[in-house]
């Protein structure tokens, strides 16, 4: 039997709805993109607004996920990555123990980034 693999992806949340509405427009042209074939892909805000962590994580055991990945979508490594990432998925995996779920690296220490900036670079500063 196949495995049911979801993606959780988590940004950190702001006061302001605009910010959050972009994420959310970022999660949406992943999920409709989908190479890999996720059977469910999700996101969370850790603070300021929902759903948070703990919950998108409760929705994929309820939706009967065998693996569970979260992304951080952070620039850094700090505080929320190093600490409150870990914590919480640490909390949630006594509440779902036939569900693996496992941190990924931040989004920032992606190889790509460099690239992507420098080219996003060169493009506004041609187009002066």
């Amino acid at each position: 039997m196949k495995k049911k693999v979801g993606v959780v992806l988590i940004a950190h949340g702001s006061k302001r709805s605009e910010s959050n509405r972009e994420f959310l427009e970022l999660c949406e042209e992943i999920r409709a993109q989908n190479s890999l074939n996720f059977d469910e892909i999700s996101f969370a805000f850790l603070e300021f607004e929902r759903p948070s962590l703990e919950m998108a994580l409760d929705e994929m055991s309820d939706k009967n996920m065998d693996e569970v990945y979260v992304y951080p979508y952070f620039l850094n490594s700090g505080k929320h990555v190093l600490v409150d990432l870990p914590q919480i998925i640490s909390q949630s995996k006594t509440r779902h123990t036939t569900m693996k779920i496992e941190l990924l690296t931040h989004f920032g220490a992606s190889l790509s980034i460099p690239a992507i900036v420098t080219k996003e670079l060169k493009n506004i500063i041609m187009s002066k």
